[in-house]
């Protein structure tokens, strides 16, 4: 398998390059006009609960950071930490509850007659399709948390020789006859995955997981956030044993869609949710990458499956060179995204060019118009530097008028069209 690693001259300026910021406290925290406080409930200890798609923008008083409830009443206590299901079983073939079984060698299997409708492919699905619940629904989960935390839950798992961290955020009214969207957000360089489940509110954590909690209004998703190694950064193969890994503990313990897992990430996160995007195309529906550096991290051999993928990214982005990801991560995935051939195999759409922002203010986002519709690919440029939250207006220095964001909104659209 080819690989690409750290190469010594570049070692030190990566740790310059690819971090993103833990700021204090910022005085500078808005509320859009569109959120709202929801009403927040009390566990037993007196902390308080935030339901999933409840819409409130971090107060800068750490107590009032959102938390998660569980199901029926009955908040998780740390140490006993038991996630939701009510032990019900469902019907279905092979055990798979709502009537539907999942893929089976890129070919759709289902046994309801909605999704027997569905046209099938040789690799993926169509636009819209039904949803293909995991093993897990239907089922109590067996995972425990040994602990809570605002707005989630901590868990470990052994993995590739290790015990791995991850942090999970579950709907308020978690059902496990549902099959969930599940969404992974991939911590930036000397950061931390709790950062993206809660934190004080500045430009790189405005709002849980990327800002894509607070937009799920339905309880629709399923959040998790990984942590990365103990200098908070992403490794090689053994980060993607442990994604892998983490995919089949999430479908076997909760009701998932298998057909809509996503993930997300800035600048390291970025770099390696692209990497995952290399060989992960049968578990990862779509993809959202913000600032990705796209050299000087492990890339395994490419499988040649097209994947959806979505990036936004500054022009002047001094830390992760915007340049070198058009010409280098975007080429390598339109050159799988071409629409199908006669014979099913995608073409290669590398050539097409976007349209890109000039000027001082404002965005662009381009969809590529010679990509297969099912596998859409999206380049959004903005004058900005080294920051996800870009905005249209104002000081485009980083760090600032992060409130304005446009980007958690425009990528919650992009996944909400699968």
């Amino acid at each position: 398998m080819r690989s690409k690693f750290f190469n010594a001259v570049a070692v030190a300026g990566l740790f310059a390059l690819a971090g993103c910021s833990d700021s204090t406290k910022s005085d500078l925290i808005a509320q859009a006009e569109d959120l709202t406080n929801p009403e927040i409930s009390s566990d037993s200890e007196g902390g308080e609960l935030l339901p999933n798609g409840g819409s409130e923008i971090f107060s800068s008083d750490a107590s009032t950071l959102p938390g998660t409830s569980s199901p029926s009443g009955n908040n998780a206590q740390p140490g006993n930490n038991t996630l939701p299901g009510d032990g019900s079983s469902a019907s279905g073939d092979n055990g798979n509850p709502l009537g539907t079984s999942s893929s089976e060698n890129g070919q759709l299997v289902s046994s309801s007659s909605q999704a027997a409708q569905e046209q099938t492919f040789a690799f993926g699905y169509a636009l819209k399709n039904e949803p293909r619940p995991s093993k897990g629904c239907g089922k109590n989960a067996t995972i425990k948390s040994d602990r809570s935390v605002q707005n989630g839950q901590h868990f470990t798992t052994f993995v590739g020789g290790k015990n791995r961290e991850f942090f999970v955020t579950l709907p308020a009214n978690y059902d496990n006859k549902k099959a969930y969207k599940l969404l992974f957000a991939h911590h930036c360089m000397f950061s931390k995955a709790e950062d993206f489940v809660h934190h004080d509110p500045d430009y790189d954590h405005p709002t849980p997981y990327y800002g894509q909690q607070v937009l799920d209004k339905n309880g629709d998703y399923i959040f998790i956030a990984p942590q990365g190694n103990d200098n908070g950064t992403w490794n090689g193969q053994e980060d993607h044993d442990f994604v892998d890994h983490l995919i089949t503990l999430m479908e076997d313990n909760f009701c998932i869609d298998t057909t809509r897992v996503f993930a997300t990430g800035f600048s390291f996160g970025a770099m390696f949710t692209n990497s995952l995007a290399q060989h992960m195309q049968d578990r990862l529906r779509a993809v959202a990458v913000y600032a990705p550096a796209d050299y000087n991290i492990w890339l395994p051999e490419n499988t040649g499956k097209p994947i959806a993928w979505m990036a936004v990214h500054g022009k002047a982005d001094d830390r992760c060179d915007y340049n070198i990801a058009k010409t280098s991560a975007l080429k390598r995935i339109l050159k799988n995204n071409g629409k199908a051939d006669a014979n099913g195999n995608f073409t290669d759409a590398s050539k097409e060019t976007p349209e890109e922002i000039n000027g001082n203010t404002g965005h662009v986002c381009y969809d590529f118009k010679t990509v297969d519709e099912r596998f859409p690919v999206k380049w959004c440029s903005w004058p900005g530097g080294h920051q996800w939250t870009a905005h249209d207006y104002g000081s485009m220095a980083v760090g600032a008028d992060w409130q304005n964001t446009w980007v958690p909104e425009e990528v919650h659209k992009w996944f909400e069209q699968f």
